[in-house]
Formats: structure tokens, sequence, C-alpha cells
């Protein structure tokens, strides 16, 4: 900052002898002995000049305690004193006639100095005026207000102000309304969560009572109450699955282990692994797939988003429906879908089933043994695939089924773990 001031000034100090000298040769001609002492003069008086007004400035600035209008004044004010003083020493040496010209000069002067002060007024108010707008709807912004704008006026760099000022605003809003909905997400979640968990536990625990008590010492009923525990427990195993792996996915802790993996083998594992859940809702898993070579993927995390996407398919597709998985190669990659004839996403929910908070409405939540989920397999699927370097997408149509799909480059671009 100061080596800047110190350019400003020699700018300043040979800007103004140049010009001095300019003119005095354009319209007096002086000799070389003339010449010599007015640039004397002028270096003299420039030097003395700046420094002056470098001091009274940084006084007035430094200080704090003026406004801007005053100091704007005074700025103004400062440099018509110092073109006076100029005046006077100069004077010697430029006037022939000093009785004469120089009075005639300091009129002058005095009349240019008092129509500047007058702009500097006018000039001062206008920047009060933008900046107290400011001020104004800062503090309301601080108070809670957002939504305080100021008026684009001006050119310039008060426009820009201005403009800069409402765009920051209006982020800041955007921020604040995201915010507010993602708390009321997020106590949806825990809420959801809650009612989740307490559900099979209830259930669990009410049927190892009546096992334990004996009141059901039938061993046959007793291995049915075992089984449905048994599942229980696996949903509950599940939903604490999904909140760890979400937990893992906020930390930026999920690393990966990649390797040549082929992503064909990975789909017919998975459909295989899948059938005898369709087959008790009646359904069937067909598969289409192509040959092609591996990519570099973790073979368990893509295992994981093929099993959430099946699993969702078939706990959202009715009796006799059907649920399809089609891998194929493409030039970059390995291409993966999974189609279902269930009952589809509503349009305004398809662009909020990635969000990890997102909670559909309870017919939709629902597995096919009533107990309810909370819906976060789509969100860490998501998560999955990006940071293998691909893409998912989702498409559906209400009561005709839905689309997801997938896309794996064949060379991973992907970090060993996603960035916190």
């Amino acid at each position: 900052m100061k080596d800047r001031s110190f350019i400003r000034a020699g700018l300043a100090v040979g800007i103004s002898i140049s010009i001095g000298v300019g003119l005095t040769y354009a319209l007096l001609n002086p000799d070389m002995g003339e010449a010599r002492s007015l640039l004397f003069y002028l270096l003299a008086g420039s030097l003395g000049s700046v420094l002056l007004v470098e001091v009274a400035l940084r006084r007035v600035y430094s200080s704090g305690r003026i406004a801007l209008k005053p100091a704007l004044i005074a700025a103004f004010a400062l440099v018509i004193l110092v073109g006076l003083a100029n005046t006077f020493f100069l004077s010697f040496f430029m006037f022939v006639n000093v009785s004469h010209d120089l009075p005639m000069l300091v009129a002058i002067l005095a009349f240019a100095g008092a129509v500047g002060i007058y702009m500097a007024d006018r000039l001062a108010d206008a920047l009060a005026r933008s900046l107290s707008r400011l001020a104004v709807a800062a503090r309301s912004i601080t108070s809670g207000d957002m939504s305080a704008r100021v008026e684009v006026s001006g050119t310039g760099e008060l426009k820009d102000v201005a403009v800069a000022f409402n765009e920051m605003a209006q982020n800041l809003d955007d921020a604040v309304t995201r915010q507010v909905e993602l708390e009321e997400e997020r106590k949806q979640l825990v809420a959801a969560i809650s009612h989740d968990l307490r559900t099979p536990l209830s259930s669990a625990r009410a049927m190892l009572e009546a096992v334990i008590d004996g009141v059901v010492d039938d061993p046959a009923e007793q291995t049915d109450y075992l089984g449905r525990i048994n599942r229980e427990v696996g949903i509950l195993t599940s939903l604490v699955d999904d909140l760890f792996q979400l937990s893992m996915l906020d930390a930026g802790a999920l690393r990966l282990d990649l390797e040549p993996t082929p992503v064909q083998q990975l789909v017919l594992d998975a459909a295989r692994g899948m059938e005898p859940t369709a087959r008790l809702k009646g359904l069937s898993i067909e598969t289409n797939v192509s040959g092609g070579g591996p990519v570099l993927a973790d073979g368990v995390r893509i295992q994981r988003v093929l099993m959430n996407l099946l699993q969702n398919a078939i706990r959202h597709t009715p009796a006799d429906g059907s649920v399809t998985v089609s891998a194929h190669e493409q030039t970059d990659g390995i291409v993966v879908e999974v189609t279902d004839t269930g009952s589809g996403i509503d349009p305004s929910d398809l662009p909020k089933i990635w969000n990890p908070f997102f909670r559909p409405e309870a017919s939709r939540s629902r597995t096919g043994d009533g107990s309810a989920r909370s819906g976060l397999g789509l969100a860490i699927t998501r998560a999955i695939v990006e940071i293998h370097g691909g893409e998912i997408t989702a498409s559906s149509t209400p009561g005709h089924g839905s689309k997801f799909r997938f896309t794996l480059p064949r060379q991973s671009n992907s970090p060993s773990s996603i960035p916190a």
C-alpha cells in the first residue's frame, strides 16, 4: 500500500512539472536560464504540495472521526489552498507585474475554489446517500430482514457496489431459506428414523417376550416367531448400515478399493441374490447383460448400488410385475439400467429423491412386510456412483414404473475417498 502511495506521488509530481513546463514554453517561450529556474521552482512547489496533501489526508482519513461529506469538502478546500500557496510562491518568478497579475489570478482561483467546493458538496451528498442506503439495508439484514435491497442507481463503482450488495443479500436469503428447509428435513428424518427403529424393535421385543414367557409353546409357532424376529433384526441392521454409510459420506471418510471389476458379473450376481425376495412378491427379475471388459471400480460399493436399486424396484412394484436390470458397454465405460413396472414416482418428488433428508409419503416408504424405511439408499447410491466418476439419473411415469440409469467410466477419475 505504501509503495502505491509513493508511485502516485511520483506521478503527480511528474505530471504537474510536465504541464507547467509545457504551458510555459508554449505561451512564453522562455530562455534557457528562465527554463532552469522554472523547473527548480516547479519541482520544489510540486514536492511540497504533494507532501502536504499526503500528510493532511492521512490525518483526516486515519482519524475515523470525520464524516464523508466534511472530509470531501475539506480535501477539496485543501487543494485550493495548496494552489493558492503555489501561486504566491511562483508569482515572483512568473509575473512581471505582481501587483496587478497576482491579485487577478488569486481572484480567479478563489472563484474556481468556491465553485469547486459547491461541486464537492453535491458529490459528497450523492455519495453519502448511497452509502447511507447501503448501511440501512445492511442493518436490516443483520436484524433478520433478508428481503432488504438497495436501489441500483448512479454509474460506475456506486452502481457496481449496489448490484454486488443485492446479489450478496439474495445469496444470503437463499442460504437462510435452504438452511431452514434442511433443518426441517433433518427434523423429519430424525422423527422418521426414530419411528423406523421403534417399529421393528417393538415387534421383535413383543415376539421374543411371547416366546420367553411361554405364551407361544408350540415348536412350529416358536420357529415362525424366531424367523419373524430375525427379519425385524435384519431391517434394523439394514437401517443402521444406511445411517453408518451416510455418516461416512458426511465425514468424507468413505474410501474406495479400486481394482478392475467385471460390472456385468456384478449385475448377474445381484439379480440372483434378489431373486428370492422378488419371488415372495410374485415378481420376476429379468437380466439383459452384454459382454465387455472390466472397469476400475470398488466392487463391494458397486454391488451395494445394484442391491439398493433392485430393492427399491421390488419394493414399489406390485405382484405380477417385473423388474429388469441390464448392463451394456459404451465407448468410455459401462451403462447399467434398473427398470420396474411399479407405481412410479410423482414428478414433484423426482428431483428430491437423492436428498438424504427426503422422505416420500407413507404409502411409498413401506417395505413389503409393512416396516417403514427412511429411504437413505438413493442418496448413498448417488454418492457412490459419483465418486467413481460416474453419473446416475432417474426417470419415471406415475403408474407405469421407473428407470434408474448409471454409468461408470472405464478409467475412473474418482478420488480414493469422498472429500469432506
